[in-house]
């Protein structure tokens, strides 16, 4: 199915969209403001933003290739947003071939039924298709076709991306290395500049979480950019100090619970000055400490 069919089929819809908010009392859409930018990185691999997890695209003369794909919500912009890639090849020729789900959660994978819908491809690992298939709402949502346990790799517009299959975020997390355009998308084992999100009740865990971020740092050289699951275009350097402020809070929180202190305690201790900026709306210093208690209650110390 040709990409340029939004532009034949978007004022029917934005029609239906339009007289739907009028019968539920124009409840405002909280996406309503998103906007999809776009940073190239070199060899046809550009970086998107929106809302939720941030995108990879490789865009050449064997199509598309998604890397993540936000909410339902925003798949049309995101449709819109490759229509408007640059050369070298005219996007009627160069359809979405595939989508790459790092992990299951909706901020990453809301659109899978959306581009599956066009034709796209689902890849993602199996422990992260299991995820989905729980909570698919019917037999008929679209899932990942291509899975893999350890890792894959898919030759695709003169590169070789190497997805490779990690733990720490969930128990179903893969990282994807751009290897010729040195490019590498973390997925939500990397949050820059921000206390990651745990997702301890989805297999997550902190140790696992650091294993994978000592893992990707050996994958990658001081020139690699780096699209992390959230926040802005990084460096290996921003990755290797996310890692160490997790280590060294950590290392904290499993001190005080040594010592006796209580969950409150810690947090009214709060964490070590020098990551107080890590705070965000999402994970908290109140909330990271949290999660960081509650690990270390459950595994122990010794991370």
């Amino acid at each position: 199915m040709n990409f340029l069919r939004w532009q034949v089929v978007g004022l029917s819809g934005l029609m239906f969209l339009l007289a739907g908010s009028l019968s539920i009392n124009a409840q405002p859409d909280r996406f309503a403001d998103v906007v999809v930018d776009t940073a190239a990185l070199g060899n046809s691999v550009f970086m998107r933003t929106g809302a939720g997890g941030n995108l990879a695209v490789s865009a050449g003369p064997d199509g598309l290739l998604l890397v993540d794909d936000q909410f339902a919500a925003l798949a049309e912009r995101i449709e819109a947003a490759l229509v408007a890639l640059p050369d070298p090849a005219p996007l009627s020729e160069r359809p979405l071939k595939y989508v790459i789900n790092t992990h299951h959660h909706g901020d990453h994978t809301g659109g899978n039924g959306y581009f599956a819908g066009l034709g796209a491809t689902l890849v993602a690992s199996q422990p992260a298709r299991v995820r989905l298939l729980a909570r698919a709402p019917s037999p008929d949502t679209p899932l990942p076709v291509i899975t893999y346990d350890a890792g894959i790799s898919i030759y695709f517009n003169n590169d070789r991306l190497r997805l490779v299959a990690m733990q720490g975020h969930t128990d179903g997390d893969t990282a994807v290395l751009f290897e010729q355009a040195n490019v590498l998308h973390t997925g939500d084992l990397f949050f820059n500049g921000r206390f990651p999100y745990i997702d301890l009740d989805s297999g997550g865990g902190v140790s696992a979480y650091l294993a994978s971020q000592e893992q990707m740092l050996a994958l990658i050289d001081d020139d690699t950019r780096v699209v992390p699951g959230h926040g802005p275009l990084a460096s290996k350097q921003d990755l290797l100090d996310t890692y160490q402020m997790i280590k060294k809070t950590r290392r904290a929180v499993e001190a005080d619970v040594d010592s006796g202190l209580s969950l409150t305690a810690i947090q009214e201790k709060g964490v070590l000055l020098a990551y107080k900026g890590f705070a965000w709306n999402f994970i908290t210093e109140a909330r990271w400490l949290e999660l960081l208690y509650r690990d270390v209650v459950a595994n122990g110390s010794g991370a």
